[in-house]
């Protein structure tokens, strides 16, 4: 008799225990050495010839193999399954889906943490108007379906419009515009409403007296919020995302009740990106931090196969600055690819640089490649970047706190 894995399922091992991954259910099971061991060995040999059956020491491992059966991770067969071993997942070479175009560095506001470090003195950028013309239509041939212009202040780039417009005739899925709301007018009510134009912008608390306090923008939360309720009112689809940072830290849970209120979907808020004028320790939270990562784990069989080869957020998305510059992620400031002022976007997303950071997987970050949750498990490299003193792109994240070495998580309960 033979006992193997059932074909969705995975058996990763990490420094000091293993994790069995069930692609039908996307549950990760973690496992001690001793089954690994055992599971290995069922691989290549009958059971009878690794455990006296009858033996009372061996009732721990067959019943082990019993859960297993009865959790459906695994099978008693009368052969030998040879090909189990060599499970394969095809993953397929990512390309371009998403891309964020930053039309411009000035903004009206002066948000204490802001990713490019933008307001009203800041340059707009050197980017032409052909060349943003062009590089939408050269994203869309590269597979781009999701386009967002951000800024900056998106909506002080003059011809904004006219963007919009030639990404709605090359037919993209998405078109979305982050945009502090300040500006929006019932004329870009009107066009959003037309050119089927998605919107996105920032609430950084439920009250003016703070949120100003961030935007260092009087009249800023007014702005915003009468902008938010003519989108809702004109049926525009509306995303609110919000950062916490130590002066807004205890707003988390009045900014999802205003979002409930609102009728727009409640997410946690993230916590400021180390970028920009968000890399100052002063602005970080003392009490509110993001939920640390621990189990339990699910993934996918398209997940699990594409976090073996490339990273799973960074991986067919770029950002371009509006100085021309191209960058994996719109945090990742620092970690350019290339610069389509004069080279064709199909030459950077070919070129080195980008495909080295779309490869960034947890087997490239020390502590991570020895975990057996490393394909199951979030990651976002320019947090971990930012927040390591030395600015290493491969840094290991600092909100997971298991010991893959010990198998043993801290501050887990």
């Amino acid at each position: 008799m033979y006992y193997n894995l059932k074909e969705n399922c995975i058996l990763i091992e990490g420094a000091a225990r293993g994790a069995i991954y069930n692609l039908n259910s996307g549950r990760v099971y973690s496992i001690n050495r001793g089954a690994i061991d055992l599971l290995k060995a069922c691989q290549a040999a009958a059971i009878e010839t690794l455990l006296d059956i009858d033996a009372e020491d061996s009732k721990p491992y067959l019943s082990f193999l019993d859960t297993l059966t009865t959790k459906d991770l695994g099978a008693f067969y009368v052969t030998l399954q040879t090909e189990a071993a060599t499970r394969v997942f095809p993953c397929q070479q990512p390309h371009l889906e998403y891309i964020w175009l930053e039309l411009t560095s000035t903004c009206n506001n002066r948000c204490l943490h802001c990713y490019c470090a933008s307001s009203p003195e800041v340059p707009s950028g050197c980017v032409s108007h052909s060349r943003w013309l062009e590089l939408i239509s050269e994203a869309h041939s590269a597979g781009a379906h999701t386009l967002q212009l951000i800024g900056g202040e998106p909506l002080l780039y003059p011809q904004w419009r006219e963007l919009v417009i030639k990404a709605r005739q090359e037919n993209y899925e998405t078109i979305e515009v982050f945009t502090n709301g300040t500006l929006i007018d019932n004329d870009c009510i009107n066009f959003f409403k037309q050119h089927e134009v998605s919107v996105a912008t920032t609430l950084y608390a439920a009250t003016a007296a703070i949120h100003d306090k961030v935007t260092l923008h009087p009249g800023s939360f007014e702005k915003t919020m009468a902008a938010i309720n003519k989108i809702l009112a004109n049926n525009i689809p509306l995303r609110i995302a919000s950062i916490l940072m130590k002066v807004n830290e205890h707003e988390a849970e009045n900014i999802m009740k205003l979002c409930s209120t609102l009728g727009v979907e409640s997410t946690p808020p993230d916590i400021v990106r180390p970028t920009g004028r968000g890399d100052d320790l002063d602005l970080l939270p003392t009490s509110y931090a993001k939920p640390p990562i621990k189990p339990p784990f699910f993934t996918d069989p398209q997940s699990f196969a594409k976090a073996q080869k490339f990273h799973g957020c960074l991986a067919g998305r770029l950002a371009i600055t509006a100085s021309g510059d191209v960058i994996p992620c719109i945090f990742a400031r620092n970690q350019i690819c290339g610069n389509i002022i004069n080279t064709p976007l199909q030459t950077v997303l070919a070129a080195k640089p980008l495909t080295t950071c779309w490869q960034t997987t947890k087997d490239c970050i020390a502590k991570c490649q020895d975990c057996e949750y490393r394909y199951a498990c979030p990651d976002c490299r320019p947090l971990a970047q930012g927040t390591d003193p030395q600015k290493n792109w491969f840094a290991t994240p600092t909100d997971c706190s298991y010991n893959p070495y010990t198998g043993k998580w801290e501050d887990v309960t």
